[in-house]
């Protein structure tokens, strides 16, 4: 019960995302939009920063946790493209899919993250989402540039130089400028931690409304839906508790890597499936019901991880 009780505040504001979206005064997308950039943008890199700035890291242990993660998700990333021969349906939407089977979402990560294991669990969440990022996005860009191939279209002249795109996003710059503080002792001015703390503290419950605001419930009872939400919410997390198991990572270690192995893809999957061609559609059917499974997954694995790693 103690798992179901951490999670439920998190999905309570899903839900409440949700239902606001069903009342006139929030049901339009651009509202939700520029709330979801407000969030990336402006509220959630100063919790990232804040929380790699000041946690206790050993740099050393902290590379071995990074290659042990690395390589299970990588592994992971084999399953998503084993799971599409279980999956009848046309290429094109087979290699759309693709990336769910590896992404994450971040705001539930970072709202039980905070919830289980404080600053330094986020700290180390931080480092592997700053190293997941561009190697998942890599991965992801190549198999959606196979789907659009496949459905015939290769207009993807908007999509943005990946170097740019990944150097300029707020989590991997709060992290890396996170880290210079944090590995050079540099003490941060109070008045800087009283503007930043609040700003973090509101950007999980903003970003998990905005979770709930780009909920899709269409047909959840598709083959392709079981499929792909059991790969990613039961075969990864297992690779992970695997690899933390015969790696003998440290405790907090290995419960941040279950956790962010146990996550839903991302919402931001159905944008990129979207702006590069793909069958987005399917994506957002995808993601919707990995967010509601998850509900049901989520404390399964928390109590795995406080059976096998108690801190």
């Amino acid at each position: 019960m103690f798992a179901v009780f951490v999670i439920l505040p998190q999905f309570c504001l899903i839900l409440l995302g949700y239902l606001l979206t069903r009342r006139p005064s929030f049901a339009k997308k651009d509202f939700w939009i520029v709330t979801e950039k407000l969030v990336f943008y402006v509220l959630f890199p100063p919790l990232i920063f804040l929380s790699v700035a000041k946690a206790n890291l050993q740099i050393g242990q902290c590379s071995y946790f990074l290659l042990i993660s690395i390589s299970a998700m990588s592994v992971a990333v084999i399953t998503a493209w084993l799971a599409n021969f279980l999956i009848k349906e046309s290429p094109w939407t087979k290699w759309s899919i693709f990336h769910c089977g590896f992404r994450f979402n971040t705001y539930i990560g970072f709202a039980i993250c905070s919830t289980l294991f404080g600053d330094k669990g986020i700290a180390y969440l931080s480092l592997l989402i700053a190293c997941w990022v561009p190697i998942s996005n890599v991965i992801a860009t190549v198999g959606l540039v196979h789907a659009s191939r496949l459905s015939g279209s290769e207009n993807n002249g908007k999509r943005k130089n990946f170097l740019v795109a990944v150097l300029s996003n707020p989590l991997i710059l709060a992290t890396l400028l996170g880290l210079v503080c944090n590995s050079f002792s540099i003490e941060l001015p109070k008045l800087l931690v009283d503007v930043l703390k609040p700003l973090g503290q509101s950007s999980l419950a903003l970003g998990l409304i905005c979770i709930g605001a780009g909920l899709k419930i269409n047909d959840l009872k598709r083959y392709l839906q079981i499929v792909g939400s059991l790969q990613r919410l039961m075969v990864v997390p297992t690779i992970a508790l695997a690899f933390a198991i015969i790696f003998q990572l440290l405790p907090l270690e290995s419960c941040v890597l279950l956790l962010f192995a146990a996550l839903p893809t991302a919402q931001s999957c159905y944008v990129m499936t979207a702006s590069m061609g793909g069958d987005s559609a399917a994506v957002a059917d995808l993601t919707s019901a990995q967010v509601i499974f998850s509900l049901l997954t989520l404390p399964f694995w928390i109590n795995v991880m406080l059976e096998f790693f108690p801190n």
